[in-house]
């Protein structure tokens, strides 16, 4: 009897799981914001013209929102070509002391062109930084954590958390304020750390001081011009001096999570710009991470990058990028969305773990496997005789 009652509480179980977990791929893609807000945070991939970030110096091309005069323009100051520009100068011995501080995923970053403002703030609308979800609809919604960036790109994620301070700084991080004010630059200017690490004096026979400028350098400039990029031209705001001070321990700090928190502030200052209808929208936070981890995790049969490969951002290059998002994209009276694609099944090596299906009382599954091991478990014992 005790038998039959646990049997009939398991289909209860079954029958709630298989109600509340709706298939990934039956969500029909849908706009989640008015018209207005939409044609005010995206940018206009039909027009068939470069805008948005074209006009700002040191900035990849961008796309405009809407048509020129009629509505507020979206720019961007990340530059993935001003990176790929960098380290394709870079001698081997320069890309070794990259290694070293474990930001060699930057050296494998492919030459993008242009990225799709259109698409990134698209995604930047449907994050919820409260969860840290990326919600593309009702039933599709992917956690975001910082293992997720460090499978893109490969930074380190250790244990220390990274945040200003005020103590004194090191011997190498006084030397790289000295050259940085010698090029009238300051500490602050990407340039400066830019004409750092193009010195020919950077070699075996450098000192250690001037090693571990170069590696300041470096990590000042991938940040400014990717990682954590603001709405500054050729300035950033170094928030980060504590986890500079002694360089051989830049890779115990968590640059994942420092990455995610500037992510999230972009979120926010997008939301906020929607909301104030502003006549420009500058797209700051590292929005290239929201592309290619959402893209990543797409079903897009011979477009989808392959499975045991990291860091991920390496596989993916302009062109692949741009045939991704055209598969994705789809436009109905006049609403353009990028959610033509379900998720990426199993097998997949380094999937993401990224699942949250349901929608009130929410079933948390970690992985794909954990959640086909639930379904697993639930049918062996609907199958056991009464």
């Amino acid at each position: 009897c005790s038998r039959g009652v646990g049997k009939i509480y398991l289909c209860a179980v079954c029958l709630l799981v298989h109600h509340m977990v709706a298939p990934l791929d039956q969500a029909a893609p849908h706009a989640t914001l008015e018209q207005d807000q939409r044609d005010a945070a995206t940018a206009t991939e039909n027009s068939g013209r470069d805008h948005g970030a074209a006009d700002i110096a040191d900035a990849d091309p961008g796309e405009a929102i809407g048509a020129p005069g009629s509505a507020p323009s979206v720019t961007s100051r990340i530059s993935v070509q001003k990176v790929c520009s960098l380290v394709g100068k870079f001698n081997k011995f320069k890309r070794d002391l990259v290694e070293e501080i474990g930001f060699g995923g930057m050296l494998g970053i492919q030459m993008l062109a242009k990225l799709n403002l259109k698409f990134s703030a698209w995604l930047m609308e449907r994050v919820d930084v409260e969860s840290s979800t990326l919600k593309i609809d009702e039933q599709r919604v992917l956690q975001i954590q910082d293992h997720d960036v460090q499978k893109v790109f490969s930074l380190p994620c250790g244990t220390r958390s990274i945040c200003p301070d005020t103590t004194e700084p090191s011997e190498a991080c006084k030397e790289f304020m000295r050259a940085s004010a010698y090029l009238s630059k300051g500490a602050h200017s990407l340039k400066a750390a830019e004409a750092y690490l193009l010195r020919d004096d950077i070699n075996a026979d450098s000192s250690k001081v001037q090693i571990d400028c170069f590696k300041i350098a470096f990590v000042i400039f991938v940040v400014g011009h990717l990682l954590a990029p603001s709405t500054k031209h050729d300035y950033i705001t170094i928030d980060f001096w504590a986890a500079l001070n002694d360089i051989s321990q830049v890779k115990e700090f968590n640059w994942c999570a420092y990455v995610l928190e500037h992510l999230n502030r972009a979120v926010g200052k997008l939301k906020t710009d929607i909301r104030n209808r502003n006549i420009t929208v500058h797209l700051v936070g590292c929005h290239l991470f929201l592309q290619v981890f959402y893209l990543d995790n797409l079903d897009l049969g011979p477009l989808s990058k392959t499975k045991d490969h990291l860091p991920r951002i390496s596989l993916f290059d302009y062109e692949s990028v741009k045939k991704m998002i055209e598969v994705i994209t789809s436009n109905v009276d006049g609403d353009t969305s990028f959610a033509g694609a379900s998720v990426r099944p199993l097998p997949f090596k380094f999937a993401y773990r990224q699942y949250v299906l349901s929608q009130n009382d929410r079933i948390v599954f970690s992985s794909v496997a954990e959640h086909m091991q639930w379904s697993c478990t639930c049918s062996y014992f609907l199958s056991l005789p009464v």
